[in-house]
């Protein structure tokens, strides 16, 4: 039956203190935490406030430069162009004055428009900035053509020009130039409509036979005609260009044509000399050589095999090159398509857009230098605005810095130092509390990583000396060796002294430490039951004794064939340094060994003492004590089992009476459990808590708890 308890608890001592400290500690803690989320808040508020000031500077920032960007484009455009064609004051003026009419005119930049003059004076003539007026119309050509090309200024200023120089347009007179450019735009523009080839290839191949065509006599208009009829047969751009000048050359030969090919030219009844007749139109020229369609061999000897194909696409073409020579004469093509493509709704946008740049390009020159500082200054701001956290931080952390007391913590720390290294060094391991405890194993572990491994390695060093010398410095050496060993293993010993105490005062790791405890005292179990766990111990320290001991006969024997081997070498010996090479190797081989041969008799002579010692009868009898059943509850021999206390100590005594008998049926026994302290010191570190008073009376609970178990385990 099972027994029945009555306990009558007396709580006594500091419990009600305790209590009331816990419940101080947590209405301080809640204080305290009211302050951090009101200074988190403050923080969060400088922080928006801080935000709120560096947007206003970017905005005020970004909207300064959008006002200032057209005109600082357009000045910086109008420089150059001064740079490049000496023009200034009321030329420059007035040149300025057209770029911006342009702009508005065609929905461009007014920098664009400057761009494109500064394109004329440099591919055409810088004389050209002395024109302003001729100046201004041929911008607009160019204008006009880049509304054709995508809105590609630069690109439609590079076919304009190209056509002009490739045909010597001459530049004495300025205006006339700017008509014959604005009539070449419209070749162009009509004959890229008209065929195949647009204005970039037309371009590129007026590159190639511009000023051939010219001196051919071959109109620009009938040029524009062979280009896009050669484009239809194939080549296209810079290879029609090449094809179409050689064609040119070849016809422009006259009576300095081959003697044969002139021969078969005149049985076919070609006249040389008209060929090269500049008074006729290249249509006229190309029929008069019909009859060679019907005669390959003689069209590739006049021409050559490589410009066979494109003589033969012209001949068999003059039709279509009237038609694409009447196309593209007396058009307006390019201003016609140019207002198409500028009455949609992107282009109109574009013509009110500039319209408002034009008003910022002359706020922008009314306020002159005004607008250079703001501008700069309010960028500068904003950055500024964005470190401005920083800087505050930065700067309420140096007034917190100043402010330290400084002369008093650096002698307390002194002090401190100085009273921790005496400690050390006396080896006076009394508790310190746990901050004094981690402090000390802190600086215990530094002194050991410095102080201790150096002396440690001082030590092997004298030691290897110690053996590879002799006589008084070998003595000196082993001295040196001796006491630098004893500095390492004194300054370990304080080290794991400090670390233990440390480890044992922290309430929860001090049942790790006794669990540590209880593997030491398993190890001794072993040690004390197993031959085979002690040989192996002992085999492991004799062989770690021979690495030492026989470091010195190896180095003699490293040393000497290293040197024997370096003598072999310079005397070019092949035997000695075999030999050598031999006794360098033997040496390792040796020391090698001479370990492993520690280990093993060191394990085999414990194995064998083992196998000396009483075994148990094989023959005991059934139940005699070798056959008993082992007790789970039993403690082996030589295992001491940890004295761990559950409640820590809080429990000051146990008393109780037994009434009743034991007759089988149960016991009844009256226990009496006072506790006279039941907490002596409650702290409660931490910077984040999620438990409140329900936890803490749960681990009041949980100590009660485990004293009714220990006084029930006591009684049964």
């Amino acid at each position: 039956m099972a027994s029945v308890f009555d306990y009558i608890f007396n709580i006594g001592g500091n419990f009600t203190a305790q209590i009331s400290g816990m419940s101080a500690a947590a209405g301080n803690f809640t204080a305290q935490a009211e302050v951090a989320e009101s200074r988190s808040r403050s923080l969060a508020g400088t922080l928006a406030s801080l935000s709120y000031l560096k947007d206003i500077a970017q905005n005020i920032a970004d909207g300064f430069n959008s006002l200032t960007t057209a005109g600082v484009s357009l000045d910086s455009q109008m420089h150059d162009l001064s740079a490049v064609a000496g023009v200034t004051g009321d030329g420059l003026k007035q040149i300025e004055g057209f770029a911006r009419q342009s702009a508005k005119a065609f929905g461009t930049d007014a920098a664009l428009a400057v761009e494109g003059y500064k394109l004329l004076l440099s591919q055409l003539s810088p004389e050209l900035g002395k024109y302003p007026d001729a100046l201004s119309a041929m911008g607009d050509c160019i204008q006009t053509t880049s509304k054709l090309m995508g809105g590609d200024g630069v690109a439609a200023a590079q076919v304009l020009t190209t056509a002009m120089n490739q045909y010597g347009v001459s530049l004495d007179d300025p205006t006339a130039a700017s008509a014959r450019m604005a009539e070449m735009m419209n070749v162009m523009a009509a004959a890229g409509q008209a065929g195949s080839a647009e204005l970039p290839a037309i371009s590129a191949a007026l590159q190639q036979c511009g000023m051939a065509a010219k001196a051919a006599g071959v109109s620009f208009e009938e040029t524009n005609a062979a280009i896009q009829v050669l484009d239809k047969a194939g080549k296209k751009a810079s290879e029609g260009g090449v094809a179409l000048r050689n064609v040119l050359g070849q016809l422009s030969k006259g009576r300095f044509v081959e003697k044969a090919a002139a021969e078969e030219l005149q049985k076919a009844g070609i006249d040389v000399n008209a060929l090269g007749d500049n008074s006729k139109s290249f249509k006229e020229r190309l029929e008069m050589l019909k009859p060679m369609l019907n005669d390959s061999a003689l069209l590739a000897k006049f021409f050559g095999v490589e410009n066979a194909n494109a003589a033969r696409a012209l001949i068999a073409g003059t039709d279509s090159l009237q038609d694409f020579t009447d196309a593209v004469t007396g058009t307006n093509s390019a201003t016609e398509q140019a207002a198409v493509i500028m009455d949609s709704y992107s282009e109109r946008q574009a013509k009110v857009n500039q319209k408002i740049e034009d008003m910022k390009i002359s706020l922008f020159q009314l306020t002159g230098d005004f607008s250079l500082w703001c501008g700069t200054l309010l960028s500068a701001l904003v950055p500024v605005s964005q470190l401005l956290p920083l800087l505050t931080t930065i700067w309420k952390l140096i007034v917190g810095i100043i402010r330290l007391n400084w002369v008093g913590w650096i002698r307390t720390a002194a002090v401190n130092i100085g009273l921790m290294n005496g400690t050390l060094s006396a080896s006076n391991m009394i508790s310190l509390g746990f901050l004094g405890n981690m402090g000390r194993a802190t600086i215990a572990l530094v002194r050991f990583a410095t102080v201790g491994i150096f002396n440690a390695l001082k030590g092997i060093g004298a030691l290897i000396l110690s053996f590879v010398t002799g006589g008084t410095a070998s003595a000196t050496f082993s001295g040196i060796a001796s006491a630098s060993f004893g500095a390492f293993a004194t300054s370990a010993r304080v080290a794991c002294r400090a670390v233990s105490v440390a480890i044992m005062n922290i309430p929860i790791v001090g049942w790790i430490a006794a669990a540590i405890a209880a593997l030491v005292a398993v190890g001794v179990y072993f040690w004390n039951t197993s031959v085979k766990f002690r040989a192996v111990l002992k085999g492991t320290w004799a062989a770690f004794k021979a690495v030492f001991t026989n470091i010195g006969e190896m180095a003699s024997k490293v040393f000497s064939a290293i040197g024997d081997l370096i003598k072999s070498a310079f005397s070019l010996n092949g035997a000695g340094i075999d030999a050598a090479l031999k006794r360098l190797k033997s040496g390792f081989s040796d020391y090698g060994k001479a370990v492993g041969q520690a280990f093993n008799e060191a394990y085999q002579s414990e194995m064998a003492a083992g196998e000396k010692d009483p075994k148990k009868p094989k023959n005991s009898p059934k139940g005699s004590p070798q056959n008993k059943p082992v007790n789970p509850g039993a403690v082996p021999p030589g295992l001491t089992p940890p004295a761990v206390d559950p409640t820590g100590g809080t429990l000051s005594g146990a008393s109780g009476t037994q009434a009743g008998a034991d007759n089988g049926t149960g016991k009844i026994r009256n226990v009496t459990i006072t506790i006279d302290k039941l907490i002596e010191s409650f702290h409660i570190h931490t910077t984040t808590i999620t438990e409140g008073a329900e936890h803490a009376k749960e681990i009041v609970l949980e100590a009660l708890m485990g004293a009714l178990n220990d006084t029930q385990l006591a009684t049964e």
